[in-house]
């Protein structure tokens, strides 16, 4: 999303689509995910969904793509100042089931994970963006070695599998926990991490 877009609030029609079909996976799941459904979601016609997305498939690509778009972008804004491990906490919090479109994203890439174990297709994206978080975990945590910062025995590369079983791991726990339970996950993201980084 533009700039522009993202004052005016006004989101281009294909964003506002793949948003809609991310809130139709998020509510009542991957399968359910249809033209109609998406058209109804969205406030637009089925003709206009299918304009912009030929097939159910890819309807589906799009809403993975903009889901994970949208997970960087707010990984991205809370990076800021602190050690590593505090660093990391504000950052991965993004992708955990906490409220809103984090809740979501969370929903959304956990279906797609299911789904990608029978979808040929789907495994491949699945895959790629699973290597794409990865390479960017290890990239910080490279850094933490080189600080001196990562956990004697561990490299970077066995880190990043770490801190990735870790994050899927307290979105699976998490995801539909009651909300008493769901408030304790970023505690749980800390003290994961701080076996990972010792900052």
């Amino acid at each position: 999303m533009t700039e522009e877009h993202e004052k005016s609030g006004v989101l281009p029609t294909q964003e506002r689509i793949a948003d809609a079909a991310i809130r139709v996976i998020a509510r009542r799941g991957f399968d359910v995910v249809s033209m109609r459904s998406v058209a109804q979601e969205s406030g637009l016609s089925a003709g206009t969904v299918q304009y912009h997305y030929t097939t159910r498939q890819d309807l589906l690509v799009a809403a993975l793509t903009r889901s994970v778009e949208r997970q960087v972008q707010r990984v991205e804004r809370a990076r800021g100042p602190g050690g590593y491990r505090a660093s990391l906490v504000r950052a991965l919090r993004e992708l955990l089931p906490l409220e809103g479109v984090r809740r979501e994203d969370a929903a959304v890439w956990v279906s797609y994970g299911a789904a990608a174990s029978t979808r040929t297709w789907l495994a491949e994206l699945y895959w790629a963006e699973m290597q794409h978080f990865h390479a960017m975990v290890r990239d910080v945590l490279e850094r933490a070695r080189q600080d001196g910062k990562l956990r004697e025995g561990l490299t970077p590369d066995a880190a990043a599998s770490l801190v990735t079983a870790l994050v899927n791991g307290l979105t699976l726990d998490h995801l539909n926990a009651p909300d008493p339970v769901r408030a304790g996950v970023e505690a749980a993201l800390d003290r994961g991490l701080h076996l990972i980084v010792t900052d």
